[in-house]
């Protein structure tokens, strides 16, 4: 009846879990929905798919749409949507196309709005550009919503 959207992990067909014991060193790279209970260390990327972390993520995240409610300690770069959930903490630059941040919120880091254009797939080195210009960025701003 009702079409599901790309930022609603039941539109995936292919999910993988990583349960609340679980501890993965390495870098994942994934298409459909992740959802991490657990923990990571390394960078997670998608091309398509819908990122959710509940646990801790020690990384760069690179992903089209991503829900966030647990810990990352690394960049996050979001091409579609990206919400920041009650409980969310992010230390580092988060450049996203769209954003909703709840209430409970915290990002120590930079924020930086990605354009329609760095989005898209033509202008992929505008997008490269962009990226390794927030990964030199040092976090110099508490955002925090109350």
């Amino acid at each position: 009846m009702f079409k599901k959207s790309k930022n609603d992990p039941a539109a995936y067909k292919d999910h993988s879990f990583i349960s609340s014991q679980s501890t993965i060193q390495g870098n994942i790279s994934f298409v459909g929905g992740l959802h991490v209970e657990g923990r990571i260390e390394g960078n997670i990327n998608s091309k398509e798919g819908c990122l959710m972390v509940h646990g801790h993520v020690a990384g760069d995240i690179d992903v089209p749409n991503a829900i966030i409610s647990g810990t990352v300690h690394g960049n996050i770069t979001c091409s579609g949507h990206l919400e920041l959930a009650k409980g969310a903490r992010v230390h580092g630059v988060v450049t996203y196309q769209n954003m909703e941040m709840q209430l409970g919120a915290e990002v120590v880091g930079r924020l930086c709005v990605l354009s329609a254009e760095q989005s898209s797939p033509k202008n992929a080195s505008s997008k490269a550009e962009s990226k390794a210009d927030a990964e030199q960025a040092r976090p110099v701003t508490n955002v925090r919503a109350v």
